[in-house]
């Protein structure tokens, strides 16, 4: 049995149906976008944005310069595919312009979003000294509002904004801030960001009529119609993740099945499995050893607390079964002594993630978010992509 037997499938139907999901919920003149850092949460970047493009986005995200360049190269020759004008799809980079690299940036086409007072001079002298004519190149400017992360402090911002001059050289054509506590509706953050965010914006349009503004990502997409404004940066629901409550009309995008690849008695009970001896059996048991461990993504913080699902090969249900013991860096141990004898047998999938156990749910075993989960996965799994609505 090949190691290559742990199947990670991903439905690329499914990401172009939860873009358009998100897509109905904002208004007609509001951009829907997405987030492809990370390779598209690990997914495969290269992949995804078919179904994408062809969904009708039009503008994408990533983290970094070297990300944004083999994603320009793919939306170029889908951007031949589908009949569209050169550079129709717009990518724009969160992380901004490192120096030395503004002139990449204008030569490929991309957008830096400038995240500081520095990175904006540096920005306009490279295109200065290179001769690009003020404005000819498009930017994005990011205000912090209470992330405490990237972006021009308000008062920083407040003095940038009386250069209008420096604003139209630099082509900045977007306004940005992150919220920090979308995923949890009520908090107080979300209306205290909001407000902030609308001061910057009016503002800046007093001297840049025409820029628009883009403060939600997935979970700030829920938040409601006031937090949309003229642009919208899903990543995570467009991979199946429910970064909120208000998530259920979202397609699962990911399956996980992994072999068994031993199957062991212990029939007179009081013996120990794992690491440290972390999990003692005082009766008789029966396990199923897993092939994937926290190497392949399954965290270690699942040691005790993951679960995975057994199929029936009679057709009926299945069965649930917990993971025992420590997670090791290739294997997982898991008890199935509940199951009928015989069940469970060598070659046979166990399901991780799937229509049995979510991905949130495995989130949530593991102490942790979606995102972690879905960019762990690691590169030894047989990826295989399908297009089933």
């Amino acid at each position: 049995m090949s190691r290559s037997s742990s199947d990670l499938v991903i439905n690329l139907a499914s990401v172009a149906k939860n873009w358009r999901t998100l897509k109905s919920r904002l208004a007609a003149k509001c951009d829907c976008g997405a987030v492809v850092k990370a390779d598209a949460y690990g997914l495969g970047m290269g992949r995804v944005l078919r179904p994408l493009v062809q969904a009708g986005c039009r503008t994408f995200y990533v983290a970094y310069l070297e990300e944004a360049i083999e994603a320009a190269e793919r939306l170029r020759s889908l951007e031949v595919e589908f009949q569209l004008q050169p550079h129709a799809c717009r990518l724009l980079v969160l992380a901004g312009c490192e120096p030395g690299d503004e002139l990449d940036f204008a030569r490929e086409k991309l957008e830096p979003v400038l995240v500081s007072e520095e990175m904006l001079q540096r920005w306009l002298a490279a295109l200065e000294a290179a001769g690009f004519r003020p404005g000819s190149q498009p930017a994005a400017l990011k205000v912090d509002t209470g992330m405490g992360r990237l972006g021009l402090e308000p008062e920083q911002f407040a003095q940038l904004v009386q250069n209008p001059k420096q604003l139209s050289d630099a082509g900045i054509n977007l306004l940005m801030s992150h919220l920090a506590c979308a995923d949890e509706i009520e908090h107080e953050l979300n209306n205290t960001q909001l407000k902030r965010f609308e001061r910057s914006l009016v503002q800046i349009k007093r001297t840049l009529p025409e820029l628009k503004g883009s403060l939600s990502n997935s979970a700030g997409i829920c938040l409601g119609a006031e937090y949309h404004f003229d642009a919208v940066r899903p990543g995570i629901a467009l991979y199946g993740g429910k970064p909120s409550l208000d998530y259920d009309a979202l397609a699962p995008v990911v399956e996980l099945n992994l072999p068994v690849i031993q199957v062991r008695d212990f029939p007179e009970g009081g013996c120990s499995v794992g690491y440290g001896a972390s999990h003692r059996f005082e009766r008789p048991a029966r396990v199923a050893i897993i092939a994937a461990g926290y190497a392949d993504g399954l965290l270690r913080s699942l040691s005790g607390k993951g679960e995975c699902w057994f199929p029936s090969a009679k057709g009926e249900q299945g069965w649930f079964a917990p993971l025992v013991g420590r997670v090791s860096m290739d294997s997982v141990i898991v008890d199935i002594t509940h199951i009928p004898a015989g069940a469970v047998r060598v070659g046979q999938c166990a399901q991780i993630i799937g229509d049995k156990i979510s991905l949130d749910s495995l989130a949530q075993a593991a102490g942790t978010i979606s995102y972690e989960i879905l960019t762990s996965l690691g590169n030894r799994y047989r990826r295989s992509y399908v297009n089933t609505a």
